[in-house]
């Protein structure tokens, strides 16, 4: 049997034929499941004429007929319920597709990770996360707390998609902008004299029993700096690597501190009290993203959502003590 010979009697001829698109697929599915070409238009919101040059253009694709025209009437030949199988099931996959991109959009899928400090981690990120997870159930946030200078790592490493410092990258793997200012307070026994001051100098502090940060952290860097630059000598009694543990230090009447509320955001202390500085203290806080990656929209909303939460704290960051 010469199959060069052959050709399809019932149809249309042996020929390339070109692909099918969705909107054509969208037209056949539409006759097949009203079994009216007028309420498959309506269901369309095309005409009658249009969806007849989908029909025929789909009908072309396939290279068979998938109707037989009676009477106005399109009735459906049986290798078009075989097609409609697949078309139905085609069309289903779309309508994930567009669903799956409406949620991406409307940010309610995917997932993040953020690489922080711990004065950040700790404490403040959680609560921020909560609320932006409490409308986006099917949202995941991966939060990967660590030192500071381990943290652009994370990002180029892609274990995180973005990260808050206290140390400025100049990798050229690297994107960093300033994000947010922390003022830092002077942390206070609630029984000690200079609790009653409403701003503490740095001044006041010269001789005091002192509980600092280790002499590695970027904090504690920034607060010698300042007792320096005012001829301070303090009495360090302690010295921790966290934020929460200084502070519990001075709860426990180990001495006075320096450091930023928002580290203890959440916890209550009676012992503690906080008082601004006269000269302010800030920690400088840097965003990171990486340079061969753009972040995702669910990204960019949490990262706002950081930054305004960063703002407010920062601009009233003893109100939750009063």
């Amino acid at each position: 049997m010469n199959l060069n010979k052959c050709s399809i009697t019932h149809g249309y001829s042996v020929i390339p034929m070109p692909r099918p698109n969705v909107r054509q697929i969208e037209a056949f599915n539409a006759v097949m499941k009203s079994g009216s070409v007028t309420k498959a238009a309506e269901a369309l919101f095309v005409s009658q004429p249009a969806l007849t040059k989908l029909i025929q253009a789909f009908e072309f694709s396939c290279g068979f007929k998938l109707f037989l025209r009676e009477t106005g009437r399109l009735l459906p030949t049986p290798e078009a319920h075989h097609m409609f199988v697949e078309t139905e099931r085609l069309e289903l996959g779309v309508d994930r597709v567009h669903k799956t991109a409406n949620a991406i959009r409307d940010l309610e899928r995917g997932d993040v990770s953020v690489a922080v400090f711990p004065s950040l981690g700790l404490q403040f990120l959680p609560r921020v996360v909560a609320k932006f997870l409490s409308t986006r159930p099917s949202v995941m946030v991966s939060q990967v707390t660590r030192p500071s200078r381990t943290i652009e790592d994370a990002v180029t490493t892609r274990v995180a998609d973005f990260g808050l410092t206290l140390v400025k990258s100049a990798s050229p793997a690297i994107q960093c902008v300033p994000f947010q200012s922390i003022p830092m307070a002077c942390v206070l026994p609630a029984g000690h004299p200079l609790a009653a001051k409403q701003v503490v100098d740095c001044k006041d502090l010269d001789g005091e029993r002192f509980v600092a940060l280790g002499r590695e952290d970027l904090s504690q860097q920034l607060i010698q700096a300042a007792l320096e630059a005012d001829g301070v000598r303090v009495n360090v009694t302690a010295e921790v690597q966290l934020a929460q543990a200084a502070f519990a230090m001075v709860s426990a009447g180990c001495g006075v501190s320096i450091g930023s509320p928002i580290s203890l955001l959440g916890l209550h202390d009676d012992n503690v009290v906080f008082r601004p500085l006269r000269r302010p203290i800030v920690l400088p806080v840097w965003l990171i993203t990486s340079q061969f990656s753009q972040p995702s929209i669910l990204c960019a909303k949490l990262i706002d959502d950081i930054k305004a939460s960063l703002e407010a704290l920062s601009g009233d960051y003893l109100k939750h003590e009063e």
